[in-house]
């Protein structure tokens, strides 16, 4: 009789460290939408000579709702180079597209310093590999307009530049 009632209890045991177990709440939050890439896209300078614009960015979704994220963008085909740094703070993903909105935190070009404030740029990750099948539009400033009008871009909005090597990944 003492040995059930011992077995008895050991089970009840364990069933309540097993319900207590599979009714805790987790704290990890679900992963949110994201997308990130870098690589290079050639264009024509200003004398005609084809020249690589370098590219590469991350961002995602946090558990709060909040994007955080970060661009940066080498292009040598203006005169001087231009080189910028964004902070990502809006990312719209839909699909293999992802659109992101960005402050300006620095430029190579005081005037953009002093006349842009935000910057947007769409991507589509299409699958692998990358080169020639994942694309990247022009990088479109405004100072009107707040990083977080990403939300509102059309899948056709800004054209799109296949890349010519590296990889985008866009994640739902």
């Amino acid at each position: 009789m003492k040995r059930s009632k011992i077995f008895l209890f050991a089970g009840l045991l364990i069933t309540a460290t097993t319900a207590t177990t599979m009714l805790r709440p987790t704290s990890a939050a679900a992963p949110g939408p994201s997308a990130s890439g870098h690589g290079t896209i050639l264009l024509q300078d200003t004398e005609g000579r084809t020249i690589r614009r370098q590219f590469s960015f991350s961002a995602k979704v946090m558990p709060d709702g909040t994007v955080q994220g970060s661009a940066i963008l080498h292009n040598p085909s203006f005169d001087p180079k231009y080189d910028a740094q964004f902070d990502i703070t809006c990312l719209q993903v839909v699909g293999n597209r992802a659109s992101f909105g960005g402050a300006i935190r620095k430029t190579s070009d005081a005037v953009f310093n002093d006349e842009f404030d935000a910057g947007f740029f769409t991507v589509f990750d299409n699958g692998e590999p990358g080169a020639d099948n994942d694309t990247i539009s022009e990088v479109f400033f405004d100072n009107v307009v707040e990083p977080s009008a990403c939300q509102f871009i059309g899948a056709d909005d800004f054209p799109q530049i296949p890349i010519e090597s590296g990889n985008v990944q866009v994640s739902p």
